[in-house]
């Protein structure tokens, strides 16, 4: 064999053939689809999450008002369900402090309570827990002591 039949040869056989750039693009593409799942299972379940910490603050900076001001608040949901905040009458003072909290779209609670809290931090309500759902399966529950912690638990989904 002559030296240019080597350097043809050679050059002809340089690169990768279409079998492996194949593989590689389908194991690539395979990683990527997975990870988007993950990561949008993640999305849904941090969502969820924040929703009832933003739940879960709103009780928390009303009882923190109510302390302040020495004043017995009420927090409750309107008739549509649909926003949470104070329904005291007799308290202009903490309302201006405190905003209603607007639930989001897609959204539901196991209870609509109405929480009342003394000047003192104690907390009564018409049901010590509250389950978010957010209609794909996933669910966070909130506890309400009378001491007036609030607790969020962790997210559990459920197989559909």
């Amino acid at each position: 064999m002559t030296r240019r039949e080597l350097l043809r040869r050679s050059a002809g056989e340089a690169g990768f053939s279409i079998i492996e750039v194949a593989v590689v693009v389908t194991v690539a593409a395979i990683l990527t689809a997975t990870s988007v799942l993950v990561f949008g299972k993640a999305r849904a379940r941090y969502q969820i999450r924040g929703r009832a910490e933003s739940l879960a603050f709103q009780i928390e900076r009303a009882r923190s008002q109510a302390i302040k001001l020495n004043q017995t608040l009420t927090l409750g949901f309107s008739s549509e369900n649909t926003i949470f905040g104070l329904t005291c009458s007799a308290c202009s003072e903490a309302r201006d402090e405190l905003p209603a909290l607007t639930l989001p779209a897609g959204v539901t609670l196991s209870a609509y309570p109405t929480i009342t809290i003394k000047g003192n931090g104690t907390i009564s309500s018409t049901t010590t827990s509250v389950t978010l759902n957010d209609n794909q399966g996933r669910q966070v529950t909130l506890a309400i002591s009378n001491s007036g912690r609030v607790s969020v638990g962790d997210v559990v989904e459920s197989a559909y």
